[in-house]
């Protein structure tokens, strides 16, 4: 049985130091560009939704030595942050956000800010795209 996506936003009390997933059977995560799946990752995203331009995105981080594990659309907005991620996780993610088709709710973690937490929604015809900053 699925818990509902709000159950899977709750976090533990941790260390705040402490990089850890939101919930390590669904986070997808970016290492970076040309990087081995054991380096530490520098994103990572718990993703709930669909991304209808994929397809074009998936292909222009490969351009970029992004590699894929998967084909979720999680591991995607976890790449495409790290790509455009200009040292503001703010601004990466509302960019990230306008360059994603379809509809997707994601949280994001950085590994250099693992207190923060920020989540995303994107908009439909009836409510606008949203972004919440956490902060422990």
């Amino acid at each position: 049985m699925n818990q509902p996506i709000a159950m899977t936003f709750q976090r533990t009390p941790r260390p705040s130091n402490a990089f850890m997933p939101l919930d390590p059977a669904r986070t997808q995560f970016s290492h970076g560009p040309n990087s081995h799946p054991a380096s530490p990752a520098r994103v990572a995203v718990l993703h709930h939704g669909h991304v209808d331009n994929h397809h074009a995105l998936r292909a222009q981080l490969q351009d970029r030595g992004y590699p894929f594990q998967t084909h979720s659309d999680g591991e995607l907005i976890a790449h495409l942050i790290d790509a455009i991620h200009p040292g503001n996780p703010l601004q990466a993610v509302h960019r990230a956000l306008a360059l994603l088709q379809g509809q997707s709710t994601f949280a994001v973690q950085f590994h250099d800010q693992p207190q923060r937490l920020i989540t995303a929604q994107s908009g439909t015809a009836q409510t606008p795209s949203q972004v919440i900053d956490l902060r422990a």
